[in-house]
C-alpha cells in the first residue's frame, strides 16, 4: 500500500533534487498508438515497460524512495536544466496493494492535497495494455525546492491493477507552464503491463 503522507513526502523529494491514451489491443499494437522515436530507451519495472528520450536516465534517487520492502519505485529523469525542476516519471510497483486502483487514486489525491496543497484535481478512468482496470489522476500542486523557493508542478498518475494482484503506480510530473512541452503524455502512452 503506498502510505499518502510517505509518498507525497518522496515527490517532494525527487523535486528538490530536481526532478525537477493507450492501446488496449492485446497484441500490443493500435492504429492510434503515437509513433516514438525509435531512438527512445526501454525500462522495464516489474511488469511495466515503458520507454523514454535516449537522454532520460534513471535517477540516482530511484532506490531511495521504495515505499514498503515489497515495494519497487524507479525514477527516470529529464536531463538536467538551469531551473533546478526537470520533468520525469516515477514508477511504483505494488506487490500486495490493499485497494483497488480507484480507492488508490483517491488515497493519493487526498495525501497531495493535504501534503502539497494539490488543485486543478481530474480523476477518471483509462485504459492501459495489460491491466484489469486503471485510474487516472491529473492536479496542479506546489513544491518547495532546496533554496527555498516554490515550483509549480503538473502531474499526472496512472494506477493500474494486474490479473497477478499487483498494482502499479505511474507518476508524470514536470514545470507546470512546460508540461506540454515535455514527452510526459508521450511516455504515458508507451506504458504496457505484463499480464
Amino acid at each position: 500500500m503506498i502510505d499518502a503522507r510517505r509518498a507525497a513526502t518522496a515527490v517532494a523529494a525527487i523535486a528538490v533534487l530536481g526532478l525537477s491514451a493507450c492501446s488496449s489491443d492485446p497484441s500490443g499494437s493500435s492504429a492510434d498508438e503515437p509513433s516514438i522515436d525509435p531512438s527512445w530507451q526501454s525500462f522495464t519495472v516489474g511488469p511495466a515497460t515503458l520507454s523514454v528520450p535516449a537522454d532520460w536516465e534513471k535517477s540516482a534517487g530511484s532506490d531511495v524512495y521504495p515505499l514498503s520492502d515489497t515495494d519497487e519505485t524507479v525514477v527516470l529523469a529529464a536531463p538536467e536544466n538551469d531551473t533546478g525542476v526537470r520533468a520525469g516519471v516515477l514508477v511504483t510497483v505494488q506487490t500486495a496493494p490493499t485497494r483497488d486502483a480507484a480507492a488508490e487514486a483517491d488515497a493519493l489525491v487526498l495525501g497531495e492535497k493535504a501534503t502539497t496543497g494539490a488543485d486543478e484535481v481530474e480523476t477518471g478512468e483509462g485504459e492501459v495494455w495489460g491491466a484489469t482496470s486503471v485510474a487516472t489522476v491529473s492536479f496542479i500542486s506546489d513544491v518547495r525546492r532546496s533554496d527555498g523557493t516554490t515550483a509549480q508542478l503538473r502531474s499526472r498518475w496512472l494506477v493500474a491493477d494486474l490479473e497477478s494482484g499487483e498494482q502499479v503506480v505511474i507518476r508524470a510530473l514536470g514545470p507546470r507552464d512546460e508540461f506540454d512541452d515535455t514527452p510526459l503524455d508521450e511516455i504515458l502512452q508507451t506504458v504496457k503491463l505484463a499480464q
